[in-house]
C-alpha cells in the first residue's frame, strides 16, 4: 500500500503542464481589468466601445478563467467579421503583459507573456522551415487569429502537410494555453479541421459565441449589440 500511496502522490505531483497566467486579484477585479484593457484596444483602432450584457457576461467567464481553478486551458473566440474578437485577444495580451505575472515554467523565465499572431502567418512560417515550428509550439501562451483564413492542408512536394493542426495538436497534448480567434462557426470548425480538432477545442477551450454585428459596418440609426 506504501507503493501505491507514493506512486499516486508522484503521479498527482508530476508536472504535466506549465499553466498559464492567474490573475494576482479577485475575478471581479479582473473583470474591471480585461473591461478596461478592450476598451482602450477599441479606441487605439479609432472604434467606440459598445458595451451590452452579452459582452460584460464573456468578459466575466474570461476574468473567471484566469481567477478561478479550472479544467480549461484555452479560449476560443467565433463568430461574424468585425465584431471585437482580435480587439479582445489583444487586449488580453496587452493586460497579462502589464499586469508582469512571474512564469515559474520549467521551459520558460521571467513573465507570461501572450504572443499572438494570425493562423496564415504561423502557416506561412511553419512552411517556410518546419523547425520554425519550435519557435511557436513551446510558448506558455500563444494567441491564434483568424483561424480558417490560412491553407489546412498543404501538397509540399507530394507530402500532405497540416501545419498549424499539428501546432494545435500538441499545445493540447502539453496543455499548453491558446487562444483563438476565428470566423467559423463550431459546426465550420469540425467540417474543416476534423473530429479530432473539434473535439480537443472542446475539451481545452472556452466557448464564446461572438453574435454582435460588425463594428467596421455603420449600423442603422438607433440599432443596438444584442
Amino acid at each position: 500500500m506504501e507503493k501505491l500511496a507514493l506512486l499516486r502522490s508522484q503521479l498527482t505531483s508530476q508536472r504535466t503542464t506549465q499553466g498559464f497566467a492567474k490573475f494576482p486579484m479577485s475575478t471581479e477585479e479582473a473583470f474591471v481589468f480585461i473591461e478596461t484593457a478592450l476598451r482602450l484596444e477599441v479606441a487605439n483602432r479609432g472604434k467606440t466601445f459598445i458595451n451590452s450584457d452579452e459582452l460584460r457576461g464573456h468578459i466575466y467567464q474570461i476574468a473567471e478563467l484566469f481567477t478561478k481553478p479550472t479544467s480549461k486551458f484555452g479560449i476560443l473566440l467565433c463568430g461574424g467579421v468585425g465584431n471585437g474578437k482580435s480587439s479582445m485577444m489583444y487586449a488580453l495580451r496587452n493586460l497579462i503583459s502589464r499586469l508582469e505575472i512571474p512564469n515559474n515554467g520549467t521551459t520558460s523565465v521571467g513573465n507570461y507573456t501572450l504572443r499572438v499572431e494570425s493562423a496564415k502567418y504561423l502557416c506561412d512560417e511553419i512552411m517556410v522551415r518546419r523547425d520554425n515550428l519550435l519557435t511557436f509550439r513551446d510558448l506558455s501562451m500563444l494567441g491564434i487569429d483568424d483561424l480558417g483564413e490560412e491553407e489546412t492542408v498543404i501538397q509540399n512536394y507530394g507530402n500532405r502537410q497540416t501545419p498549424v493542426i499539428d501546432l494545435l495538436s500538441y499545445r493540447y497534448c502539453r496543455m499548453l494555453f491558446t487562444m483563438v480567434t476565428t470566423n467559423l462557426t463550431p459546426a465550420q470548425i469540425r467540417t474543416t479541421y476534423g473530429d479530432r480538432i473539434a473535439d480537443r477545442f472542446n475539451e481545452m477551450m472556452l466557448i464564446l459565441p461572438y453574435r454582435f454585428p460588425s463594428f467596421r459596418t455603420p449600423q442603422p440609426s438607433g440599432s443596438n449589440v444584442t
